[in-house]
């Protein structure tokens, strides 16, 4: 039977989610956990992780035989992949299913920390002065819409159209945070990081971007971003 696996993971430790030789990864770790449980067909991920991302709710699928107590195969997995990796749900789905093609939204978080510096969050945020929330929130409106964001990711990239939809992008203040969010139908290599770049850069030297001309091609750090979540 084709089965779901929901998890999370911890990005500092890892050289991003998809395998790879170093077998540093999301995907490496999921898999010699899962060869634990007798598990060895192909894994198929919902979207590509960047070294030092997180993520609080990826999606993978692969194929178990029917036997399996799902409760008992999810105890069995996290035996072997925590503390860095840790299946929040595992459910049985259609043959056809696939966590990619079948996504129809995804969101993620970036998380900047307005506090004094501290090594033991430095993995998991980015630390900066804090910044007026209202200015923030109107350059990031400029990336909502369905638009071209060829210039907002990073070379290299193999994708066939750089058009995008994106639902939502704006930020709140939590306490001594700033969380940026965004939701779109689907995001180009790095393009998270490069929105955040552009935004904060205008808010902080008052670097005024557009999509057709970003304000920097330099990426925000990796740490403070997590995949939050794959809508089907």
């Amino acid at each position: 039977m084709k089965i779901k696996l929901i998890y999370s993971y911890d990005g500092s430790l890892l050289s991003g989610s998809q395998s790879q030789p170093s077998q540093n990864t999301a995907e490496d770790i999921l898999k010699n956990a899962m060869s634990h449980a007798g598990l060895f067909d192909k894994l198929i991920t919902s979207s590509r992780t960047d070294k030092g991302v997180h993520a609080l709710n990826q999606v993978s699928v692969t194929k178990c035989l029917d036997f399996w107590n799902l409760n008992r195969l999810k105890e069995l997995i996290n035996r072997h992949s925590r503390p860095t990796l840790n299946i929040k749900n595992i459910e049985v789905v259609d043959e056809n299913f696939h966590p990619r093609f079948d996504a129809k939204a995804r969101s993620y978080r970036y998380i900047l920390n307005h506090s004094k510096f501290s090594p033991f969050l430095a993995n998991y945020c980015y630390f900066c002065d804090a910044i007026d929330i209202k200015s923030l929130n109107l350059a990031l409106s400029k990336f909502k819409g369905i638009n071209d964001y060829k210039n907002f990711m990073k070379t290299g990239s193999d994708t066939k159209s750089s058009v995008r939809e994106i639902y939502l992008a704006f930020a709140y203040r939590y306490r001594n945070l700033t969380i940026i969010k965004f939701k779109a139908n689907g995001f180009l290599r790095s393009q998270v990081r490069l929105m955040v770049a552009n935004a904060l850069k205008e808010c902080k030297k008052g670097d005024k971007f557009s999509l057709k001309s970003p304000n920097t091609r330099i990426p925000a750090p990796p740490n403070a971003l997590y995949l939050e979540r794959v809508f089907y």
